[in-house]
């Protein structure tokens, strides 16, 4: 039989609603704790619903012989803190993006890992989507010629789900640019190559009451020449699904009210009503399992996050709603993909042969810290209205 990799969950939150699922119906990954401060009863239901031990600290937690491995999901601030203790004690870790706040905060992490000799994963990023794989697939492969430039923008409703107070705050990672940022970043670099050279972009706060950066548009050069242009905007107007044939992000179909309805329910809404509001939709919360507005049943299609244009010497490729399209010098081609596991589902498995077979994590921690660097040269791009440039930058793996 296969060994089993057992799981312990730091934080339970928002994220780790979505998160168990896919760890509790995996194979070879078993959830034996969860850590969470302050809240006895998301404890008292874990333990009720998986059987495992709980603790209120990452340090009690990391000391379990039960765990070989935690996932890491509390506040963007607290994952270079965590991901240390984790390696401290031999644990091998999944941190969720983005993977810190500063490039110094992920040299430290690398260097507690290298020197712990354990394995980091650095998600969950929508580079993980099969069509995303294809596409780079097709890039390295040189069938449509040399890769000419890159992509990708993205419109939803990120800015009015509800939020605590500091997920609206920049400098504890409170915005778009740190939370959807590593998603198309990391798109971006794994279809280029990885190595981007440099970056000029602008970034938009167009709501004052809620003081955070919710918009941004950016221009990036990879080493080789290769352009790339990346937008997002979070304030619910133009919904992105429009383009992808009513699906979206986790390859559902999307109602076309949810803009409307998202911006809706939080007039009038204190910040205190907001807070709530989150807290609820929390592990154990009345409202778990709400968090996805708009996604409706199992997924029956590929996962869009936004819409991604390739263009190579010999052709274009772009998502479509059971794989990618391609249109060549000789036509129009369909290529279906079969369903796979995706965003966490295949960290997981990523993580797990990484361990087991002893070989590499794809997105490790370097690569991780490149794309926060990226994501860093946004926010001090649209501050200085000027190219940043890198120094960072690691290749995609092979």
């Amino acid at each position: 039989m296969a060994p089993v990799l057992r799981f312990g969950i730091v934080g339970l939150g928002v994220a780790s609603t979505q998160i168990l699922p896919h760890m509790a119906k995996h194979p070879y990954a078993k959830v034996t704790a969860a850590c969470d401060v302050n809240r006895p009863h998301a404890l008292e239901k874990f333990r009720r619903e998986f059987g495992g031990e709980t603790f209120e600290s990452i340090e009690d937690l990391c000391r379990s012989k039960n765990v070989d491995a935690v996932y890491i999901c509390t506040a963007n601030h607290l994952h270079k803190e965590h991901a240390i203790i984790a390696a401290e004690h031999k644990k091998h870790i999944i941190v969720e993006k983005p993977m810190a706040l500063s490039i110094e905060d992920c040299e430290a992490m690398n260097q507690a890992v290298e020197k712990n000799g354990i394995k980091l994963l650095c998600g969950h990023t929508h580079s993980f989507d099969p069509p995303i794989q294809k596409m780079r697939e097709i890039v390295r492969s040189g069938e449509l010629g040399k890769l000419r430039q890159i992509l990708t923008f993205y419109y939803n409703e990120f800015m009015y789900r509800p939020r605590m107070p500091q997920e609206l705050n920049s400098s504890q990672g409170g915005n778009v640019v740190f939370n959807q940022g590593p998603h198309q970043v990391d798109i971006v670099r794994l279809i280029g190559g990885g190595r981007v050279r440099s970056l000029r972009a602008m970034t938009g706060i167009w709501d004052e009451q809620r003081r955070a950066e919710g918009a941004w548009a950016a221009y990036l050069e990879f080493e080789d020449g290769t352009p790339a242009l990346m937008g997002y905007s979070g304030y619910g107007h133009f919904d992105t699904a429009e383009l992808h044939f009513g699906i979206g992000e986790g390859g559902r179909p999307r109602d076309p009210e949810t803009n409307l309805k998202a911006r809706k329910n939080l007039q009038g809404v204190s910040q205190q009503e907001e807070a709530a509001l989150k807290e609820s939709m929390r592990y154990a919360g009345t409202r778990e399992g709400e968090w996805l507005r708009g996604a409706k049943g199992d997924r029956p299609h590929q996962s869009f996050f936004g819409f991604t244009l390739v263009s190579c010497e010999k052709g274009d490729i772009r998502q479509s709603p059971n794989g990618l399209t391609i249109y060549g010098d000789s036509g129009k081609e369909e290529i279906p993909l079969p369903p796979a596991r995706t965003g966490r589902e295949a960290e997981i498995d990523e993580l797990y042969r990484a361990v087991v077979e002893d070989r590499p994590v794809f997105h490790d921690g370097r690569w991780g810290e490149a794309t926060l660097e990226v994501v860093l040269a946004i926010m001090e791009s649209a501050r200085q209205r000027k190219e940043i440039f890198m120094s960072h930058q690691v290749p995609g793996p092979d």
